[in-house]
């Protein structure tokens, strides 16, 4: 029975362990991949606490993931850009600003969206293992 007991207590802090590990040192904040868009030798990969990003101020998590076991991967620096075409006009300009966290690899987002709809982002990367960008479309609520 001792030996049960032991058993069934390594198992629960493991799932504990695991839990906490996979939540990836988010402070316990569940993400929701938005969007995963595939560069050399890259993925770059959009991570919000909610369904979608939102108009006006906004903040969500990039994260930059080797296609060979998809391990987080720093690219050095990086910089955000955003878009919206306008018929007949100008395009409409949002701002992506970006910081390194403490986790190498993930990088956190401040964004600001004047309106909702459809916005093209281009994050750009440049260090030592090369300069790389993307750009994609983005659905803005």
């Amino acid at each position: 029975m001792n030996r049960a007991r032991k058993t069934t207590t390594w198992a629960v802090l493991l799932n504990v362990a695991t839990a906490t590990v996979g939540c990836g040192g988010s402070g316990g904040e569940k993400l929701t991949e938005l969007q995963r868009v595939r560069s050399e030798p890259v993925d770059v990969v959009l991570l919000s606490p909610r369904d979608g990003l939102r108009h006006g101020k906004d903040t969500f998590t990039i994260e930059f993931r080797s296609k060979s076991g998809g391990n987080l991967f720093d690219v050095g620096n990086v910089r955000g850009s955003a878009t919206m075409p306008m018929p007949g006009s100008s395009p409409m300009f949002g701002t992506i600003d970006v910081t390194r966290t403490d986790t190498a690899g993930r990088y956190a987002v401040t964004s600001q969206f004047d309106m909702a709809g459809t916005w093209r982002a281009t994050i750009e990367w440049d260090g030592p293992g090369g300069k790389g960008s993307v750009t994609f479309p983005e659905s803005v609520q």
